[in-house]
């Protein structure tokens, strides 16, 4: 769970940088569908996100 909202940190720290999706996802190891779903989050909904989907399946 915690990876995924450091996951968010370090996207959106890197985009304010102006960095392009597929720079992001070529330097974080991510596919660029994951890039875009994380910016389009707030903090908040990255948090929300992150408990939504951890946990046993």
């Amino acid at each position: 769970m915690k990876e995924k909202v450091v996951l968010y940190v370090k996207i959106d720290k890197i985009h304010k940088r102006k960095f392009k999706v597929a720079q992001i996802s070529k330097e974080l190891k991510v596919s660029r569908p994951t890039v875009y779903r994380y910016l389009d989050m707030t903090f908040d909904e990255a948090c929300a996100y992150t408990n939504r989907y951890s946990g046993k399946r």
